[in-house]
């Protein structure tokens, strides 16, 4: 990673964070938010942070499914990087969670940086399809803003895409040498027996493409995933009394996670804020309690990331110096040291 512009980057997450947090925290009655809080139900803000965890769960499930054949790999295992990533993604800028999770689990478990990164794309197409089919169901129940359609619109190209090249990858590895042998006309041999070499790892970790049964129970695990995040969802709602419809968790979740793909601060800080309040406006809730829910159920996120995540790194005897250093998280580096 640049060190020049590691922190360019950075500054301007920042400001994007900052500009969306005014914009949420505009022509506010902080009195409104505080009697929110006051009348919110403790047991239910629990309940939620238990359900989120649990939702948590249900991705390691899907992401040891994922790399299987892993012996040596348990479910336990993969929370444990999990929380780690979303513990990187807390506290550090850039959002460098994924790619913390791909660097440690490839190292500590000998799975390999480019397997664990393969199988992370396909975690990603498998999300937006099990967002894309929450999406089609609300569609039955309310009328989806314009915009909210575009950025699903965007999304489902831009997740086709992905899947397109994994599964060229996935089934074209007999033709590896083949590539390799038209690089190197272009390339020094050793550069393109590299690049083939970590293209191969890369494709270990998408195998589960070969096998449709375990697949299509991947993609069952996601829309479990998302299905009891909802439920986390709903709880919160359900714990500061606000007069919206079930569904309403559904399309929450759906806006908030359509714009993870705006750069902001570690913790997603004035992003997620302003886009719970926008989801929100929705069923005309008041800007006060929709603010006062946005808060507190950020926080609540933010303190399970990282009281998981600090729990998962002592677990696997890293210390979150290292985690913050840069070299911890240059994936580019950790693949070269994969060895041949």
């Amino acid at each position: 990673m640049s060190r020049t512009l590691f922190p360019a980057r950075a500054w301007i997450g920042l400001g994007i964070s900052v500009v969306f947090l005014a914009l949420a925290l505009r022509r506010v009655e902080w009195a409104e938010v505080w009697t929110s809080w006051s009348a919110a139900q403790a047991y239910l803000l629990l309940a939620g942070v238990f359900l989120l965890v649990a939702a948590w769960w249900v991705a390691a499930v899907r992401w040891k499914a994922i790399l299987s054949p892993a012996p040596s790999l348990t479910v336990r295992d993969t929370f444990s990087f999990i929380t780690i990533g979303y513990l990187a993604n807390t506290i550090l800028p850039l959002r460098l969670g994924d790619l913390a999770r791909a660097t440690l689990i490839g190292r500590q478990r000998n799975l390999g940086i480019s397997r664990a990164l393969g199988s992370m794309a396909l975690e990603r197409v498998m999300d937006i399809g099990a967002l894309l089919a929450i999406v089609l169901a609300l569609t039955a129940l309310m009328e989806i803003p314009l915009n909210v359609r575009a950025g699903i619109a965007t999304m489902a190209v831009g997740a086709g895409a992905l899947l397109a090249m994994l599964l060229a990858l996935a089934y074209n590895r007999a033709r590896l040498a083949w590539v390799e042998r038209m690089l190197a006309r272009l390339l020094p041999a050793s550069i393109a027996h590299r690049a083939v070499t970590l293209a191969d790892r890369f494709c270990h970790g998408l195998t589960v493409l070969h096998r449709p049964a375990r697949l299509l129970a991947v993609f069952f695990l996601s829309l479990g995933v998302w299905t009891v995040t909802a439920l986390a969802t709903w709880t919160w709602i359900r714990a500061f009394n606000l007069a919206v419809p079930w569904h309403a968790a559904l399309f929450v979740l759906v806006v908030i996670n359509l714009g993870s793909a705006i750069p902001s601060s570690p913790g997603y800080v004035g992003v997620y804020h302003f886009l719970a309040v926008l989801a929100l406006s929705v069923w005309k809730v008041d800007h006060g309690p929709a603010l006062a829910y946005a808060i507190g159920t950020h926080a609540l996120n933010m303190l399970a990331n990282v009281g998981l995540g600090a729990l998962a790194l002592s677990r696997e005897g890293v210390s979150l110096r290292a985690l913050r250093e840069d070299e911890a998280l240059n994936v580019a580096k950790a693949v070269e040291e994969e060895g041949p």
